[in-house]
C-alpha cells in the first residue's frame, strides 16, 4: 500500500512540465525511505510512456553503461537495450543510479541533448554519482531530498487521515483531550520513527526493532561494501556518537578517545560522507561575528528518530512524553525531540543551522530562513508553557531585531505577545512539519 508523501506534487509536476531542455531531476535520501515508491508512484499515474531500471539489480545494463566512453554510445544504448528514444518525450528512471561509474558524466548531456525528454535520477548514495574526475553537472539538475516519514505521513499509515490533515493544515483551534490523545500519537511516532517498512510493521501489529536492527546493520555494510572494512569500527562509532550526544556539540574525541591526526581526518571524512548520504544531518553553531562563527562546533542528527533511540535506548526503561515526569529521566526525551525538529526543518530547508551568543550558553537550536525572513527556533520536551523556555528567543530578537520566534514543544499551542520585539508561537511538535503555516 503507497501512503501519500508530501513530495508527490513536486514529483508530479517536474514529470508534467514540458519545459524543453529541463533539468534532471536528482531524488535524493537514505535507503529505504521510499525514493523508488515515490517517483514509480508518479510515474504509474501520469500517462506518458516510461522507462525504468535499477542499477544494483540490473547489473548487466549497468556493465554496458559503463563500457560506453561518449554520450552518443549512452543514447544509442537505451535506443537498443529498452527503446528509450530521448527525442520522442519519454521519461527515463534510472534507480540506484550511483552504482554506475560512468553514468554521472552522461547527465549534463541528458538536459542539453534530449529536448523533449524527462529523466529522474535516484540513489541513497546519490553524491557517488559524480566520483573522481567527473565534472558536477552545474545548472542542469534539480535535486529534491526525501527524508522519512513525518507526523502526518506516520498517522496515514496508521489509517488516521483526519488527524494527519489538521496537522498539514497547521489546526491550532485543538482542544486539551484532541492536544493529549495526538501527544500519545506522537510518542509512538518518536519510538518507531519513520522509515516506511518499520512503520507499515508497527501498522500491522509486528515487531518492529528486529527490523530496525537489520537495517542499522545494512546502512553500516553500505559503508563497507563501497569503501572496505578498514573504517567500519569507526563508522559505529560515529552512529554511536551522534545518537549518544544528540543535542550537544559534536566531538571527534566521543567518536575515539585521544584521536591522533590522521584519526582526526579520518572520522572528519566518514562524518563528511555520513552527510553526503543523508545518514546523519550536519547543523553549523553561528555565532554573533565571524570569529565566532568559526570557533563552534556544529551538532549532529540522525536522519531517523526511531534509528536515534533504537542505538541508545535499547537498554532504558520505556521514556515516554506523557508518563515520563521526572526532569532527569525526560533529558533522553529532549534529545530525541531536538532530533526529530532537525528533519522537521530539513524538509524544507536544505541547510540546518544554529546560533550560540557565548560559547558558555546563550544558545538558539535552529535558525530558519524564509525568503528575507530569519526565525529562531527553540526545542523544549515540557508539557507546559514556561517563560524560562524563551530567554534565548528573546534573546536573539532583541539582537537582531526579528519580530517572530517559535517554540516547539509538547505543549497546547499557544501565541506570547513580546511588548516592543514581536510575539512568539509555541507550537506542539508534533505541528513542526506545518511550520511555513505559522511564519
Amino acid at each position: 500500500m503507497y501512503i501519500p508523501r508530501s513530495l508527490d506534487l513536486k514529483i508530479k509536476e517536474f514529470i508534467a512540465d514540458k519545459t524543453p531542455n529541463k533539468n534532471v531531476l536528482l531524488v535524493e535520501g537514505a535507503r529505504q525511505v521510499g525514493k523508488s515508491s515515490l517517483v514509480r508512484q508518479a510515474l504509474e499515474n501520469c500517462n506518458r510512456k516510461y522507462f525504468a531500471f535499477n542499477l544494483e539489480k540490473e547489473t548487466l545494463m549497468r556493465r554496458f553503461i559503463d563500457d560506453c566512453e561518449e554520450f552518443n554510445e549512452f543514447d544509442q544504448l537505451l535506443k537498443d537495450r529498452i527503446g528509450f528514444d530521448g527525442d520522442s518525450g519519454h521519461i527515463l528512471f534510472i534507480d540506484e543510479a550511483q552504482e554506475s561509474r560512468k553514468l554521472g558524466r552522461f547527465v549534463r548531456f541528458m538536459k542539453e541533448e534530449w529536448r523533449n525528454s524527462t529523466v529522474i535520477l535516484t540513489g541513497s548514495t546519490l553524491s557517488r554519482l559524480f566520483r573522481d574526475d567527473i565534472r558536477y553537472p552545474v545548472g542542469r539538475i534539480q535535486k529534491v531530498t526525501l527524508w522519512p516519514f513525518s507526523f502526518s505521513e506516520f498517522l496515514r499509515a496508521l489509517g488516521k487521515e483526519d488527524v494527519a490533515d489538521e496537522i498539514c493544515k497547521g489546526k491550532t483551534d485543538i482542544s486539551l483531550n484532541r492536544h493529549l490523545y495526538l501527544l500519545e500519537l506522537y510518542d509512538l511516532f518518536l519510538i518507531t520513527g519513520g522509515l516506511p517498512e518499520i512503520v507499515m510493521a508497527r501498522a500491522n501489529g509486528k515487531d518492529f526493532e528486529p527490523l530496525l536492527d537489520q537495517l542499522i546493520a545494512d546502512y553500516e555494510n553500505d559503508f563497507v561494501r563501497i569503501f572496505g572494512e578498514k573504517d567500519i569500527a569507526i563508522v559505529k562509532s560515529c552512529f554511536k556518537s551522534v545518537a549518544n550526544f544528540v543535542g550537544s556539540p559534536s566531538k571527534n574525541t566521543s567518536v575515539i578517545p585521544s584521536p591522533s591526526t590522521p584519526q582526526n581526518a579520518r572520522i572528519n571524512d566518514i562524518f563528511s560522507r555520513l552527510e553526503s548520504w543523508h545518514l546523519l544531518i550536519k547543523s553549523e553553531q553561528k555565532g554573533p561575528n565571524a570569529e565566532a562563527n568559526h570557533s563552534y562546533l556544529p551538532k549532529r542528527y540522525m536522519f531517523d528518530t526511531g534509528i536515534l533511540r533504537r542505538l541508545r535506548e535499547s537498554a532504558w526503561p520505556s521514556i515516554s512524553v506523557i508518563t515520563t515526569l521526572s526532569s532527569a529521566s525526560r533529558i533522553p526525551l529532549g534529545g530525541a525531540l531536538e532530533n526529530q525538529c532537525a528533519i522537521d526543518i530539513s524538509r524544507f530547508s536544505e541547510n540546518v543551522f544554529g546560533w550560540k551568543k557565548y560559547s558558555s550558553g546563550g544558545e538558539i537550536d535552529f535558525i530558519v530562513k524564509k525568503l528575507d525572513m530569519t526565525v529562531p527556533v527553540e526545542c523544549k520536551a515540557s508539557l507546559k508553557f514556561d517563560r524560562k523556555h524563551i530567554r534565548g528567543l528573546l534573546d536573539y530578537m532583541a539582537e537582531y531585531k526579528v519580530g517572530i520566534g517559535i517554540l516547539a514543544s509538547l505543549a497546547p499551542y499557544q501565541q506570547i505577545n513580546v511588548p516592543g520585539t514581536g510575539k512568539i508561537t509555541n507550537i506542539p511538535a508534533y505541528m513542526l512539519e506545518a511550520l511555513d503555516r505559522f511564519i
